[in-house]
């Protein structure tokens, strides 16, 4: 996505408008390649608003995810911890569980030994979503 689309895009995720936000994070979730990574773990890691947070959490999972979880599960957090339900950031975890089985397993092993809670327990729980999919 070049800079001036993702300029165009982050306004939309930050306006007042539900239909622009909505539209916002689709095109996120249609246009971003891996190229885009960076930029979608910066809004995934300084985005100040939890919408913008979620918005690049499905792409992210969608392309990345098992080398993105970690941070997808800090992100997934600090949600909770503003008070917010995180039922779309939860869909965004569970389809990179689907899409990436054996690596999202590999990844969230490795977290449930090494990280702290909260995120080992969050890692316990998505990880039931790759058990019987992990080839």
């Amino acid at each position: 996505m070049d800079t001036t689309v993702w300029d165009h895009v982050l306004l939309d995720l930050a306006a007042q408008d539900v239909e622009r936000n909505v539209a916002a994070a689709k095109r996120l979730c249609d246009e971003c390649t891996l190229e885009d990574m960076p930029r979608l773990l910066a809004l995934l890691q300084q985005g100040s608003d939890f919408f913008e947070r979620e918005a690049a959490a499905f792409p992210l999972a969608a392309l990345a995810g098992p080398s993105v979880v970690h941070e997808l599960l800090v992100a997934y957090q600090r949600g909770f911890e503003e008070g917010h339900d995180n039922d779309g950031f939860t869909t965004a975890l569970i389809e990179g569980a689907s899409l990436f089985p054996a690596e999202m397993k590999a990844a969230l092993d490795s977290l449930i030994v090494s990280a702290d809670e909260p995120i080992r327990g969050h890692a316990q729980w998505l990880i039931e979503f790759c058990e019987g999919r992990a080839r």
